[in-house]
């Protein structure tokens, strides 16, 4: 019998977790080189790794590093400064500041209580909740983009800069859609890593100074419409990855793009339409 593809997808982020209990340092392993182990692209390592681990890529690592801790915690005459010495932390306080995190608890209740224990052990796992989704083909697009790197927060500014260049050289009636391609996600990326391209659709009318070309590759794709805000849309888009999995898809290697369907002036946050497009091989 075939293996379904939630099933090879959790063999290759099992390698991963493997990978990182086993390391000296877990707290400094490259994503670039977990997401090889896993075989995935790291346009989709983060998402994939959180569904099928119910947490993220940091989550585990800082996880695993207190694990470490357990047997000092487990010895009643050790004290909590010797078990936040074994995890590598410099001082008590940022060790008791990691255990809250991560379990909710303090570290003298974590030392009592085999439940907050067991989280340290084995998370939560996530809810893959079905959802109507079209696979659509679709053709290659030219946009014109200005690429952001830092804090999601600052894409309205870059947009903004983005129209303001772009339509002063062409009238605002060139306009045919509002697209953004994600190179990570905005919600477990450091923010100075973080790079989104914002981009419009205008036809095949130039760039002007300060906005690039930006391709973007046709092919097939899971394609799910979000209606709500844009910060909920993160919520939609992990969902959609969890039904392709389970509808047995495999995964393109090329990022993921959103079509914002709506002008957010124009509606309210929970009218805002978006459709998340997933590259699928």
């Amino acid at each position: 019998m075939r293996p379904d593809n939630r099933a090879r997808y959790a063999d290759r982020i099992d390698r991963v977790l493997a990978h990182i209990e086993t390391s000296g340092a877990p707290e400094s392993l490259d994503l670039e080189e977990l997401a090889g182990i896993a075989a995935l692209s790291s346009f989709h390592f983060h998402r994939v790794f959180r569904l099928m681990t119910g947490e993220t890529l940091t989550e585990t690592l800082r996880r695993v590093r207190l694990a470490r801790t357990l047997p000092e915690l487990g010895d009643e005459t050790a004290s909590i400064t010797r078990a936040a010495g074994a995890a590598g932390y410099s001082t008590s306080q940022s060790y008791a500041r990691a255990v809250r995190s991560a379990t909710g608890g303090t570290a003298s209740q974590l030392r009592r209580d085999p439940a907050l224990m067991a989280r340290l052990l084995k998370p939560e796992t996530p809810d893959g909740t079905a959802m109507p989704v079209e696979i659509v083909s679709t053709d290659p697009l030219r946009l014109l983009a200005i690429r952001n790197i830092g804090a999601y927060a600052e894409l309205n500014e870059t947009y903004e800069a983005l129209f303001g260049r772009v339509f002063e050289t062409m009238p605002m009636d060139a306009l045919r859609g509002i697209w953004g391609v994600w190179h990570q996600d905005p919600r477990f990326a450091a923010p100075e890593r973080l790079a989104f391209d914002c981009a419009i659709d205008v036809g095949d009318r130039p760039a002007p100074d300060g906005v690039d070309i930006l391709a973007v590759d046709g092919g097939r794709h899971a394609r799910l419409r979000h209606v709500g805000d844009y910060d909920s849309l993160h919520d939609s888009i992990d969902r959609l990855y969890a039904r392709m999995i389970e509808a047995e898809e495999v995964l393109g290697d090329r990022p993921l793009f959103v079509n914002y369907v709506d002008d957010p002036e124009t509606r309210p946050p929970e009218e805002w339409r978006s459709d998340i497009y997933l590259p699928l091989a």
